[in-house]
């Protein structure tokens, strides 16, 4: 039964264009989790929850992202006129779907990847339109860069020491 899954998964990551990429875990899983409730669902089908997946996981990151910036800087991210998050399926581009903010995009359906892929929308939306840089390092008072550590998105500083400082994860809810 295991080589069955082993054989549509790698014919789905080809699918996707991500054969041969190191994928998280958390994708891995999510896709034997697939299988174990739908079986060897079609291409077409897998492509589509793929990226359903991924837009999903986009609008929940901006809603993280938002209320980070209000409870920062009270200013808002949401309202009448504001255009969040787009979806672009592009044949030529390959056959799954990706969810762009600002110049940020992202096309695999990761926690990590899709939240860090908000944070920088947000940040570039939040300075673009209120001429605001947010968020700031308290310390050094620099604008953050988003990065990893162990997986998890975080906020980093350049300032201090050499090769910077983290400042705190980009998802309040989580402590490091």
């Amino acid at each position: 039964m295991m080589s069955n899954f082993s054989d549509w998964q790698d014919r789905m990551l080809r699918a996707v264009w991500r054969h041969g990429e190191r994928l998280p875990e958390e994708v891995l899983t999510w896709m034997a989790e697939l299988y174990g409730e739908r079986g060897e669902i079609p291409e077409a089908e897998f492509c589509d929850s793929w990226t359903a997946r991924t837009f999903s996981m986009a609008r929940s990151a901006f809603e993280t992202v938002s209320k980070s910036v209000e409870q920062d800087i009270g200013k808002a991210t949401t309202g009448d006129g504001f255009t969040y998050l787009t979806y672009v399926r592009d044949p030529e581009m390959g056959p799954v779907g990706e969810v762009h903010i600002k110049s940020a995009q992202v096309s695999t359906p990761d926690s990590a990847d899709v939240l860090c892929a908000m944070a920088e929308g947000v940040q570039e939306f939040v300075m673009s339109h209120h001429r605001v840089t947010w968020p700031v390092c308290g310390e050094h008072n620099r604008g953050l860069h988003v990065d990893h550590v162990h997986e998890t998105p975080v906020w980093t500083c350049t300032g201090g020491t050499p090769g910077g400082h983290v400042v705190r994860a980009i998802d309040p809810a989580v402590h490091l």
